[in-house]
């Protein structure tokens, strides 16, 4: 019975005793109407199996256990026992027990002192423990466990808490068949001595932090009984020896390590191996033959240096169900003859290689895939006709992949109801979407098309909706039914008119991105209802109005990007105490003016702040110096929002949405996304501010870029500028700060540029934003002495030239007839000299 299902049934007396014959009695996930054990269970001396897991009974007092003598099979989990000091050492006197299960049962809180005692008179039968989730100190677990070394056959303390390297002692235990000790926090090798548990058929270790070298880790196990091995998500290190030596072995996990070199260039024995899991390692070089493997069901080497051709090395594998190779360094062709012989094929990722996949429109293969993931190879220009013969995918991405092409109808028209991911991104696919709504479709990217038309209706089960960088036009009301919606990004198209007032539809929105579009009018009241909102970007639109005060309940913004709009008020006060969490807060190229309120000095995770060519007046507030996620720098260069990825599969698609914004840097727009988490900006210029700059800013020793140009701010530079030793940006022009100086006063600083050096600086000839139309007459002087003006003076002064003196060349009339005006003009001036001397000589001799 599932253990999460709840059943409502009272268990009257009859019941009881109807089933006092009965060895096995199974109750999991059944809601008594007592929360006792009901007293009757204690007097079935003949139980040999009870299974209460996930009732909702409460035990405290186990004495009723001892009465359970013939008890062979027990399973309590997800019972909290935090209460039943003594149940565990109870339940191992028993003197039939044989398996005993306490999965997530709360145990911490008294059992670790109850460990360190040794248990009297235990079962000489007890093989199986399963402690899994109960965080039990390795102090307390293994002096307890170790009494038990000559009986216990299948182990399981997953998710607790041992630290340290493994106990030789356990392999002493010679009957040990199942070792799990996933997820703690193991570290060093594995002991010798396992080489002794010849007995061994699962070893499971992932999630720890063993560094073991991955040859020598192998020595010490036995290569006759072990059938299963993970040892995935550690620090393993070295090359890949032959495992094929390990001759029993069905399922090998080695993903998530340091491995690193080559395949071994032959195997040693045919392998009955069927999982073999070598994803996120560094192994390079080309992969070996692989017909050792004919019986492998799966097989992944996902995220590694691998190169040469993949095709010709699928065709032994008869029998493979899924194929993991993605973010390699393959390439070729693959063709429908390198797969067909892949019948039972339904996983296959070969993503992010330099393959072509060149497959005929008309193929019909033979299997039916339920994942396929084929982004960043080539698939030619044309929509893949191929995946016509598809039925039951729930996953397929064709991102980047070259189409060129419209989507087919037939391909709308055959979207099953179980497809739960859909990536159309990065290519130049054009034409419309028709509605999807009778679909079944949680995640969707069409983004960086060339898609047009109106927004269509979407499932409404919709969870992920990336449109974005499109050419979608219209109106966006035909999303307010998609209430489930968490993830929208419907950035760079052309959608135009008032956002929809039904924001309150979306109240699990964590992402939300409208920018450069043509929205227009006010932003909407209902946006409050977004509260788990982390991102929030309509920047680049024609919206006017104030901020709505109810943008206050978005207490989870992280980035709020509204700039390149024309909305006007004062910058709120309630932005430092209601949005707490934020990072960026970009507000350019708007029409707030007031003062700056002191309250966003509270915004203490604030690195980058952006409210440049506003109409702001007033001082830079003292209290900008509170801000600490300006003064330590951030450990991440990006800033991200984890989302939902894919679950069943090894997919991880959109598992993070990581944010972007515009700053300008050193007279430039540029847009940052990948390093956003490292920079550390204030950009207040082109406003109205005065006073003198704080000296309190120079406190925020993270700052990368300081822009304060283009106010009317006075007085001297805070003397400690100097300690901000990572600004890589620093502009004060424009300001009354440094116009009052001599040029001498300069000297030795060559790049210097600005009023009244005669370097002008970056971005002086530029417009700051691509929305300003208004240009001041200062500017306007800037802008016309420029680099065209004298390239315009250069050619003027040829075409002049030439078109004179090229003429007299050319036309022998033109050219005399030049010269005997130039004869006249020159007489003429001659003479008019002559007598002119003459006149102030007889002027002279008179006097």
């Amino acid at each position: 019975m599932n253990h999460h299902r709840r059943i409502i049934l009272p268990i009257p007396l009859y019941m009881i005793i109807a089933i006092i014959c009965s060895p096995h009695l199974k109750l999991a996930g059944i809601e008594f109407t007592s929360p006792k054990v009901p007293y009757q269970i204690s007097n079935l001396s003949n139980l040999q199996t009870l299974d209460l897991a996930s009732s909702s009974v409460v035990i405290k007092n186990t004495e009723w256990l001892s009465r359970l003598s013939s008890l062979k099979y027990l399973n309590l989990s997800y019972i909290d026992l935090s209460e039943s000091i003594s149940l565990l050492n109870n339940a191992v006197r028993l003197p039939s027990i044989v398996e005993l299960h306490l999965v997530n049962c709360l145990l911490p809180n008294h059992t670790a002192k109850s460990f360190l005692s040794p248990v009297k008179n235990s079962s000489n039968s007890f093989a199986v423990l399963d402690l899994d989730s109960n965080y039990l100190p390795s102090y307390a677990i293994y002096p307890w466990l170790f009494q038990f070394n000559g009986s216990l056959t299948d182990i399981n303390l997953s998710d607790n808490q041992l630290f340290g390297t493994i106990p030789e002692a356990l392999g002493t235990m010679r009957n040990l068949q199942t070792l799990d000790l996933t997820n703690n926090g193991l570290e060093g090798c594995i002991p010798s001595s396992f080489s002794n548990l010849v007995s061994l058929r699962e070893l499971r270790l992932p999630g720890n932090n063993l560094n073991q070298d991955l040859p020598s880790l192998f020595g010490y196990l036995p290569k006759r009984s072990l059938q299963v091995m993970d040892l995935y998500g550690n620090q393993i290190s070295g090359s890949l020896p032959d495992f094929t030596k390990f001759t029993a072995l069905k399922e090998l996990y080695l993903g998530l390590n340091q491995l690193n070199g080559s395949f071994p260039e032959e195997f040693e024995k045919k392998s009955n191996l069927l999982i073999l899991d070598l994803a996120d390692n560094r192994l390079n070089g080309l992969l070996p033959d692989l017909s050792a493997f004919g019986s492998l069901l799966e097989l992944y080497f996902e995220r590694n240096l691998l190169n040469g051709t993949l095709a010709e090395k699928l065709a032994p594998m008869s029998n493979l169900k899924s194929l993991g190779a993605s973010s390699n360094f393959f390439q070729g062709i693959i063709s429908e003859t390198h797969v067909t012989n892949l019948s039972s094929l339904v996983y296959l990722d070969l993503s992010y290689n330099s393959l072509v996949i060149n497959i005929s429109a008309q193929w019909s293969p033979s299997f039916q895939l339920d994942i396929i993931s084929l982004s960043s190879c080539k698939l030619g220009d044309s929509f893949p006709g191929w995946l016509r013969t598809q039925k039951n995918f729930s996953v397929l991405d064709v991102s980047n992949t070259g189409i060129i092409d419209s989507i087919p109808s037939w391909f709308w028209e055959s979207l099953n109801q179980g497809i739960r991911y859909l990536n159309l991104s990065s290519n130049q696919i054009h034409g419309t979407v028709p509605d999807l709504m009778s679909g079944n479709l949680p995640i969707i990217d069409m983004s960086s098309n060339n898609f047009t038309g109106y927004i269509p209706l979407f499932p409404l089960d919709t969870v992920t909706l990336m449109l974005n960088d499109n050419m979608f036009s219209g109106s966006i009301s035909s999303l307010c039914n998609l209430t489930i919606l968490s993830h929208l990004d419907l950035s760079k198209n052309k959608l135009s008119g008032k956002l929809p007032d039904c924001w309150k539809n979306f109240d699990r929105m964590t992402i939300l991105n409208l920018e450069f579009n043509e929205f227009t009018g006010s932003i909407p009241d209902s946006i409050g209802a977004l509260v788990y909102v982390s991102m929030m970007s309509m920047r680049s639109n024609s919206l006017t109005g104030e901020l709505p005060l109810s943008l206050n309940n978005c207490t989870s913004l992280r980035l709020l990007d509204l700039g390149e709009n024309q909305l006007a008020g004062k910058i709120p006060e309630w932005f430092g105490e209601s949005l707490s969490t934020l990072v960026v807060l970009s507000l350019p190229s708007n029409q707030f003016n007031e003062t700056l309120p002191t309250n966003l000095c509270s915004l203490d995770r604030l690195q980058i702040l952006d409210l440049s060519l506003n109409k702001i007046s007033g001082n830079i507030p003292k209290c900008l110096e509170n801000i600490s996620g300006m003064t330590a720098r951030s450990p991440d260069s990006t800033i991200e929002y984890n989302a939902i990825g894919l679950e069943r599969t090894r997919l991880t698609y959109r598992a993070r949405y990581v944010f972007k914004a515009l700053l300008q840097w050193k007279g430039r727009q540029s847009e940052y996304q990948k390093t956003l988490g490292l920079v550390v900006s204030i950009d207040l210029s082109s406003n109205k501010l005065s006073g003198e700059i704080p000296s309190e800013i120079t406190s925020l020793l993270a700052l990368v870029a300081l822009n304060l140009s283009r106010n009317s701010l006075t007085g001297p530079i805070p003397q400690d500028i100097g300690q901000l030793r990572r600004l890589d940006f620093l502009d004060l022009s424009r300001n009354d700060l440094l116009q009052s100086f001599d040029v001498s006063s300069y000297a030795g600083n060559p790049t210097l540029c600005g009023v009244p050096l005669p370097n002008r600086c970056l971005g002086d000839d530029e417009p700051r934003s691509s929305k300003d139309k208004d240009v001041t007459e200062e500017e306007f002087d800037d802008n016309l002495i420029n680099k065209d003006f004298y390239v315009s003076i250069v050619v003027g002064f040829a075409i002049g030239f030439w078109g004179l003196c090229g003429s007299l060349i050319l036309k022998d009339s033109w050219r005399h007839a030049y010269f005997r005006l130039f004869d006249t003009v020159r007489d003429r001036i001659l003479v008019t000299m002559e007598t002119s001397f003459a006149r102030i000589q007889r002027r002279t001799s008179l006097k």
